[in-house]
This record gives structure tokens, sequence and C-alpha cells, in this order.
């Protein structure tokens, strides 16, 4: 009984390590857009800024990006971007604001910008 228990085990580790080992053949893929990203799509943007991001969309396909998650939220921060610059008022209340905001949508559409550039190379 106990022989058998081993033998078990011992299989169990070798299909565990064969699972571990990457092959080489077996590269990372990007991750697909979800029907999340659809909907948040559908729901956050006006007319204006649907049209932006599809051309964007297109722009970057056309670059030979692949279409997948971070190219998603590359062109979503890109069009939020978009939608703060063309309501930019010049009120000074709310400059320090639109300064900080714009500073984070910069930081993001590069993390993404990069994160693209990877996948394109790949």
């Amino acid at each position: 009984m106990k022989f058998r228990f081993w033998q078990k085990k011992k299989k169990q580790k070798q299909n565990l390590l064969s699972k571990r080992t990457p092959t080489s053949s077996s590269k990372p893929q990007p991750e697909n857009i979800t029907h999340w990203q659809k909907e948040q799509f559908l729901k956050e943007f006006n007319d204006r800024e649907r049209a932006y991001f599809l051309e964007l969309v297109q722009k970057c396909v056309l670059d030979g990006y692949p279409v997948c998650l971070d190219l998603y939220f590359f062109c979503y921060f890109s069009t939020f971007k978009f939608r703060i610059l063309s309501q930019m008022s010049h009120d000074s209340r709310f400059s320090y604001l639109y300064a900080w905001g714009l500073k984070d949508l910069t930081d993001q559409i590069a993390f993404y910008e990069k994160r693209l550039e990877k996948w394109k190379s790949a």
C-alpha cells in the first residue's frame, strides 16, 4: 500500500515539474480585451471621444501594435487626456488639479506605451 502511495506522489511531482518548465515555443501572449472594457468604452465616452479613441487604435494597429489590453488602456488614458485638454478652462482655482491630473495621465500613457513596445518587438 505504501509503495503505490509513493509512486503516485512521485508522478504528481513530475507532472508539476513538467508544467513549471517553459518550453521554447511558448511565448507570453498579451491579454485580450474583455467584455468589461467594451462596456466601459460605451458608457464613459461621448461620440467625439469615441471617434478619437478609434482613430488612435487604428493608428496604433497600423504601426504594428497588437490588439490587447495594454493597447486599450493606452488609448483609454490618451482619450481622457484629450477630454481634459479640450475642456480645460482658465479658472485658476482648478489649475492645480488640471496639472496633477495631466501629469498622472501622462505617466499612465508612458507606462502603457512601454508595455506596448515590448509586445511590438516580441
